[in-house]
């Protein structure tokens, strides 16, 4: 039997990075999200401009999300602020405070809010709405 299991997970990709992007993307810009987004990209950005050196983790703003708002947005919408340069990585980790989805003690990302970011500078061009891609 194991030997079977090995054989299949053999042949799967290690890096689903590219997978878990296009689900986030989907994610935020399904309409009925737009609520659940906007409250996450409120609580997160707040939060980092409280901060003298604009950084932020899920530690501090995990408890200030509203209770309606649904897990899975709270990650999609991280990845897609990452993903448009609005949040970078700072290369540093904190020991995860999650005890309630079992995430306690585990590494998670420091990142820094990027006010510079081109889609935010350029106020020539209008910034597509949080719901799109």
């Amino acid at each position: 039997m194991s030997t079977e299991i090995t054989r299949h997970l053999i042949g799967l990709p290690l890096d689903y990075g590219v997978t878990v992007d296009y689900i986030a993307a989907l994610l935020a810009s399904d309409p009925r999200n737009s609520t659940h987004v906007a409250a996450v990209v409120r609580v997160i950005v707040h939060d980092a401009l409280a901060d003298p050196f604009r950084e932020t983790s899920a530690n501090r703003w995990r408890g200030l999300l509203p209770a309606w708002v649904r897990p899975p947005m709270v990650g999609a919408t991280v990845r897609r602020l990452l993903a448009a340069g609005i949040l970078v990585g700072t290369d540093r980790y904190v020991r995860s405070t999650d005890t309630r989805g079992r995430n306690g003690g585990k590494l998670m990302p420091v990142y820094a809010l990027n006010l510079a970011t081109q889609p935010l500078r350029d106020h020539s061009k209008p910034l597509a709405p949080i719901t799109q891609v």
